[in-house]
């Protein structure tokens, strides 16, 4: 597909302008000249395996222990105190106050990179043009799409069949050194399992989201889908400034919410657009293309996951809510601000019904000590408490409880089964 094809149907979101500190130019450059082959011989095919009441109170965010490896699991001792400023990459607690993405309780797609070689190609997405890459940028490891390499690539299962007609997406993204002229196009075909890789324009749903800089190129966002083969988005003209942020090295947070004939796009704390024609029933799989770019494009937290909301129907009908939307710093227990959407919904669920009262449990994986994955599971699961009760929910309602990994939902045999045990639950009680 040409880019010019992409610019004129797809609707169009800025994710910034990044610059490129020392370091990090020099893995790019490093990229340039990788990928230079792999562009001119095409020679990788495939790669394998709130409420807003309380939150003028909120100055106090949650730390915990150092960071030093892309595990779930402390290293150097239990988790600090819950003390310090939160204020992380596309955000803070209180700029997500009006949030409303809530990922969905049942882990569909996690992509972990840490046990990934540098410079080798991403196990868990499959290459179906073009070239990427994993490398290590600022001590974890992500996705790299290098300039030129445009690669066409989607989540690696085993049927590609996984997308239920309720489920949620989620991935951060970056991109650094964009110039006026010069910038990229990432389209999420979602499509039927049998036009896997076909990379034809007709997928029933698309969302474009462009890294682009300069008067000239007005962004636009949105989705696009094929119901009635029209266009659905908004001009620049109502852009959130804020949903532009050019600072330097900032991850930004893209989310995706689908149920049936419903579509939502977030870009951070913002909610971008809004689709009412979706066709779930024919959205099966997603692809990912990168296009255009003559500067590096990284990736990281894929995350894919059935449901979204009804939080209220979950909690009537089976006792308890997996919350995946609550995220933390690794190794910490330090909240992220996208874990302020579950939050959100679970604070204006417990004011509408006064007579709910939860334990908020905190689980790992199983890798690491058992002391230490009940120390940090217990820190969360009290961070979580404390943000709710700065907005206004009695303290008594809420109890909590470190579970380490003593209760998994899957077994700890690899990385996708890992992160559906790395969770936050909420379990009503009497």
């Amino acid at each position: 597909m040409k880019i010019k094809e992409i610019k004129r149907i797809a609707a169009v979101l800025c994710v910034g302008i990044l610059g490129v500190q020392t370091a990090e130019a020099q893995l790019f450059d490093k990229l340039k000249n990788r990928v230079k082959e792999t562009v001119e011989n095409r020679a990788v095919d495939k790669a394998g395996d709130v409420t807003n009441k309380g939150l003028d109170k909120v100055e106090e965010g949650i730390t915990g222990a150092n960071e030093n490896k892309s595990t779930d699991n402390p290293t150097d001792g239990p988790p600090a105190s819950p003390v310090g400023n939160q204020n992380v990459d596309g955000g803070t607690l209180i700029s997500y106050a009006n949030y409303d993405f809530v990922a969905g309780d049942k882990l569909i797609y996690h992509y972990d990179m840490a046990g990934e070689a540098d410079a080798e190609i991403p196990g868990r997405m499959v290459l179906n043009a073009g070239s990427a890459e994993i490398q290590t940028y600022n001590g974890e490891k992500v996705l790299v799409a290098p300039a030129l390499g445009e690669p066409y690539m989607m989540p690696y299962m085993e049927d590609n069949a996984y997308l239920p007609d309720q489920f949620t997406m989620e991935f951060d993204v970056l991109s650094n050194g964009m110039s006026n002229t010069d910038g990229s196009e990432i389209t999420l075909y979602f499509r039927e399992k049998d036009r896997a890789g076909s990379g034809d324009a007709t997928a029933p749903l698309r969302v474009t989201l462009s890294v682009i800089s300069g008067d000239e190129n007005q962004p636009h966002y949105g989705f696009e889908g094929f119901k009635n083969d029209k266009w659905f988005g908004t001009p620049a003209q109502g852009f959130p400034s804020a949903a532009s942020n050019p600072k330097q090295n900032n991850w930004r947070h893209v989310a995706i919410y689908i149920n049936k004939n419903i579509g939502k796009l977030y870009m951070d704390q913002h909610r971008l657009a809004v689709l009412n024609q979706v066709d779930a029933g024919k959205i099966d799989m997603v692809e990912i293309e990168v296009r255009g770019s003559g500067n590096s494009v990284l990736f990281k937290n894929f995350r894919i996951a059935a449901g979204g909301a009804d939080a209220y129907n979950k909690v009537v009908t089976e006792g308890r809510f997996i919350a995946y939307g609550i995220q933390f710093d690794v190794n910490k227990a330090t909240l992220k601000p996208e874990s302020m959407g579950t939050i959100n919904e679970f604070v204006q669920l417990m004011t509408k019904h006064p007579e709910l009262k939860f334990e908020i449990g905190g689980h790992t994986d199983s890798d690491g000590t058992a002391q230490l994955n009940h120390a940090l599971s217990q820190q969360r699961a009290e961070a979580v408490k404390a943000q709710m009760v700065k907005m206004g929910i009695d303290a008594g309602r809420l109890t909590t409880k470190g579970y380490g990994a003593d209760s998994p939902v899957a077994p700890n045999d690899h990385a996708e089964n890992k992160a559906r045990n790395r969770r936050v639950e909420f379990v009503k009680t009497t």
